[in-house]
């Protein structure tokens, strides 16, 4: 599945770096932080020696893995996203637990097998090749490895359908453009959801890597899914 050009994505993203949390805390009515102790528990219930961290931004969901996690990769293609990362992870106390990395998920720079636990937060979508991807997650994961993705999702109820096209599709962006300066960044969120997996595609697409255990639960009037499986 195509998200559009990879290069034009990763310059979209560094230009859009300095407030990028903003957005997302108005984005998500301050309940961001909910979803991320929530993929933090699906992930690593217990307590794990390496977690991975992909497509990880400004390394918030990298901050909350580490309650869980030894050590953890916070891995993104985005440098001025790392960049923010670290002041971040820092003050949390984490630069002994958190490595930020700037790579591909596409072409992980791992040995298979290297992960207890693996997340992606807001990120498969933008993927060029979601199937690669998940073949690339089951790669590095140990086998019964679990991984966790958080990320938009077009939702099914009509009430729910009404208020994403009325806000998600046509207020965010504004809001997006007024935080960042940046229109056409904004632009490409709701248009990335719209080509992205139904939940129940995404749950196939993970089978198909070679996953189990695969299920997933919605928030937010259904436009948001937290899909977890195991390696």
């Amino acid at each position: 599945m195509s998200t559009g050009h990879p290069q034009r994505v990763q310059s979209m993203f560094d230009r859009i770096a300095k407030r990028y949390d903003a957005f997302n805390t108005v984005a998500s009515f301050g309940r961001d932080e909910a979803w991320r102790r929530i993929a933090v528990r699906l992930a690593a219930p217990d307590h794990v020696e390496r977690a991975l961290d992909a497509a990880s931004g400004t390394g918030k969901l990298a901050a909350a893995l580490a309650t869980q996690a030894t050590h953890v990769t916070a891995l993104d293609f985005s440098n001025p996203m790392l960049q923010k990362s670290k002041p971040i992870i820092a003050a949390a106390g984490l630069n002994e637990r958190v490595a930020p990395l700037q790579g591909d998920v596409l072409a992980l720079p791992f040995s298979d097998g290297t992960f207890d636990c693996a997340t992606i937060g807001f990120g498969l979508r933008n993927l060029v090749d979601v199937p690669l991807g998940l073949a690339e997650f089951k790669r590095v994961l140990k086998p019964g490895g679990r991984l966790v993705v958080l990320d938009i999702v077009k939702p099914k109820n009509i009430v729910s359908k009404a208020i994403y096209t009325i806000g998600f599709r046509g207020m965010l962006p504004l809001v997006g453009w007024a935080l960042s300066g940046s229109r056409t960044a904004y632009q490409y969120l709701p248009n990335s959801v719209q080509r992205y997996l139904t939940p129940k595609e995404l749950v196939a697409a993970m089978e198909a890597a070679g996953f189990s255990e695969v299920g997933y639960r919605n928030l937010m009037l259904g436009s948001i899914a937290l899909h977890s499986a195991r390696a």
